[in-house]
Formats: structure tokens, C-alpha cells, sequence
């Protein structure tokens, strides 16, 4: 069901987006968001994984920055889920604070791969990447179709 921009959120609906959020395969296909705002400060937060997913080695420094980062964006994404389940919304409000969880999560779980090192050969890696991306899609569309 696509989204009625004054309409305001059934609970039915709100149940849906919930539970979706909360389903394995949210971030596939969720933007990370251009930028985040932390202490007043806006952060290019897609621009700097990226950077740090190209990186051949990550210092100290930068692996506690990433920790840190972590912590904001698990935060934030909480606080979108929290605001999603209880606040007065509109339709079109609750899809953009869901696309905002669903990217904040997807932001996650990149930056955890990073600071895991889970980037040894990085063509192998992003082909793996492609790979799980098409058989998540597939399955959305699957379950999509049954209903």
C-alpha cells in the first residue's frame, strides 16, 4: 500500500512498518542517509563509509571514531522506531521516518562490517554483496507476491 500523504497512520499500518523494521532484510536496498547531524555538526555519513569501506588499513583513531558512530546511529534508529510506534503521524511521515531507520540501520551494519574487517579481497567481497542483495530481493518480491 503506498502511503497518503495527510492520511493519518492506521494502526494496522504502523503495525506493518514495525514489523518490517525489525525483519532480517531491512537494510537491503535502504539508503544510508547523505548526512547526520551530531552535536550540531552535520556529518557526510554515506561519504564517509564509503571512505572508510575503500581503506586499505584503519588506525586507532579511526576504529574508535567508527565505535562511536555506532553508538550515535543505534541511538538514532531507536529513537526513529520509538517516535515511529507511539507518535501522531501521517502516512507520508511515517514512510520517511522508516526509510530514515531502515537507512541508519543499513549505515550500521556497514560500519560494523568495516570495523570487523570483513574486507580482505574487496572485488570478492562486493560480488558476495551483490549476490546476497539479489537473493533478498528475490525473497522480498517472493513473499510479496503470496500476499
Amino acid at each position: 500500500m503506498a502511503p497518503h500523504a495527510e492520511e493519518p497512520l492506521s494502526t494496522h499500518e504502523r503495525a506493518r512498518l514495525l514489523h518490517r523494521l525489525h525483519g532480517y532484510l531491512v537494510w537491503v536496498g535502504a539508503e544510508i542517509p547523505d548526512v547526520v547531524e551530531i552535536d550540531g555538526r552535520n556529518i557526510p555519513l554515506h561519504e564517509l563509509i564509503w571512505k572508510l569501506f575503500n581503506k586499505e588499513e584503519l588506525t586507532d583513531r579511526e576504529l574508535a571514531g567508527i565505535e562511536s558512530l555506532i553508538r550515535f546511529l543505534e541511538k538514532s534508529e531507536a529513537c526513529d522506531e520509538r517516535r515511529l510506534a507511539r507518535a501522531n503521524l501521517t502516512e507520508d511521515e511515517a514512510y520517511t521516518l522508516y526509510n530514515e531507520a531502515s537507512g541508519l540501520l543499513r549505515a550500521i551494519m556497514d560500519l560494523k562490517e568495516i570495523e570487523q574487517g570483513r574486507n580482505p579481497d574487496k572485488n570478492l567481497h562486493r560480488r558476495a554483496v551483490r549476490k546476497k542483495i539479489r537473493d533478498a530481493h528475490s525473497l522480498l518480491k517472493f513473499v510479496d507476491e503470496l500476499g
